[in-house]
């Protein structure tokens, strides 16, 4: 299968191209250099001329505080690049896959979100998302919508992805207390994406997985928060 993924440089970007070519896909994983996905002709014409069995927008603006005071680049990024890459995608009959967020939903909610769940987005950085979730749907009746949240893995800076190190020095550690979130390995993340593009899914569906056997070594017998979305 011929794959093209967006966002190159990206922590999930990268886990999805090296395990997209494990199993022997041809890649293209392509920066924001290479591919402006809030240009819409720029899209087009890549798309088009690279022809792709199945698209993967691993691109996104996630800076979620930095999104209050830069709404546009925010939603040209998460909005219109989702709804460019579907249109394109539709255009030539390629699988697409972008996504998203468990900030679509306001945490108000005790035990698990599940896809039938009514999003609520309560900043920019959600509403931009899930304004992606919804004109992807319309540009592309047949694309995925895969919500994630809490993703950790090599390479990442996000909270998961430095606490090993931090909790290998044995000092204290200053964290927030009411954050709570299900933590999502990469590695297992990228192959729920390769199995939907397989099975042809299409529609919404949330991804959250904290397999034992992946655990960082510094993380096990450590007491995490850990509750739906």
């Amino acid at each position: 299968m011929k794959i093209l993924i967006t966002g190159a440089r990206g922590m999930v970007a990268r886990a999805a191209a090296a395990y997209a070519s494990s199993i022997g896909d041809e890649v293209i994983a392509l920066d924001r250099g290479r591919l402006d996905i809030s240009d819409r002709e720029n899209v087009r014409a890549v798309i088009n001329s690279m022809r792709p069995d199945a698209v993967v927008n691993c691109a996104a603006f996630t800076n979620v505080d930095g999104a209050e005071s830069d709404r546009a680049t925010c939603y040209a990024a998460n909005a219109e690049g989702a709804e460019n890459l579907a249109l394109a995608c539709r255009e030539i009959g390629a699988k697409f896959l972008t996504i998203s967020t468990d900030y679509v939903f306001d945490g108000k909610k005790k035990g698990f979100y599940v896809e039938s769940d009514t999003p609520n987005p309560l900043s920019i950085y959600a509403s931009s998302k899930y304004e992606g979730e919804l004109r992807t749907r319309a540009a592309d009746p047949n694309a995925i919508v895969l919500r994630s949240g809490w993703i950790y893995g090599p390479g990442g800076t996000n909270f998961l992805s430095v606490m090993p190190e931090l909790l290998a020095k044995d000092t204290a550690i200053k964290v927030v207390s009411d954050s709570r979130g299900t933590p999502t390995y990469a590695g297992d993340l990228v192959r729920r994406i390769r199995e939907l593009i397989d099975k042809d899914a299409s529609g919404i569906f949330h991804a959250q997985v904290f397999p034992n056997h992946k655990h960082p070594a510094a993380l096990r017998g450590k007491r995490l928060p850990l509750l739906a979305v």
